[in-house]
């Protein structure tokens, strides 16, 4: 076998330097598109989250603003001083633990409005499943605040017999009551009045109107003690 002369095997070998080099340029090229991929995913990813997290922060601030305005408008209705201090952290806990509860300040006296149609099924003063747990969370609260008395007014539509709407409001107020018994309130605090269809706040002629009227309210006010003390320094 002849061997091979000296300017064949410097071609070969330029041949093969080249070779090799294109072949490492290709896995370079590779190598960074694979990572430039992977940092635009990574970016784009990133980019994602944050519009998720601001988006939900987001959420979470319009939550906050909602109570802040609600409770602040509740605030502006109460009294001044010891009294008004008082109820406003009683009022603050209220719509954190029962958010659907209409809350109202009127002087020295904080209202909790529950629609009877949550409370109560028609015709009946047993609680509902969903309503214990409303019932019982305030009733907590009103335990952490022992100087305000309580008063639980049950109200009907005028559908009916009226002697008997007056019963039903009566039994309704004494079972929220109960509740509010069993959770530690002291009875001494609670009194419980049924009002019938006595005082609507709506018209009685159409079914939403109705709805309105078949109503708990709550009212919370200072006792004597705390009444004494007026519009002193806040609580």
């Amino acid at each position: 076998m002849d061997a091979p002369n000296s300017d064949s095997t410097q071609r070969w070998m330029r041949g093969l330097g080249l070779g090799l080099g294109l072949v490492a340029m290709l896995g370079l090229s590779a190598c960074q598109t694979a990572q430039t991929a992977m940092q635009d995913r990574t970016t784009r990813d990133a980019v994602i989250g944050t519009v998720v997290g601001a988006a939900a922060g987001a959420a979470v601030d319009s939550n906050k603003r909602g109570r802040g305005a609600l409770i602040g408008a509740v605030v502006g209705g109460l009294a001044g001083g010891a009294i008004g201090n008082y109820l406003e952290k009683q009022a603050s806990e209220i719509q954190d633990a029962i958010p659907d509860a209409n809350l109202e300040g009127r002087g020295d006296t904080l209202i909790v409005g529950l629609p009877g149609d949550l409370l109560f099924a028609s015709g009946s003063s047993s609680l509902s499943p969903g309503a214990i747990s409303k019932v019982n969370s305030l009733g907590d609260t009103l335990v952490r605040y022992p100087e305000s008395r309580v008063v639980v007014k049950g109200h009907t539509d005028s559908q009916g017999d009226e002697s008997l709407n007056l019963r039903l409001s009566q039994d309704r107020a004494q079972n929220v009551k109960n509740f509010l018994l069993a959770r530690g309130v002291e009875d001494y605090r609670v009194t419980a009045i049924g009002l019938g269809e006595q005082q609507p706040i709506d018209t009685n002629a159409t079914p939403d109107g109705r709805s309105r009227n078949r109503r708990v309210e709550i009212e919370i006010k200072a006792n004597e003690s705390l009444q004494q003390r007026g519009s002193g320094t806040a609580y």
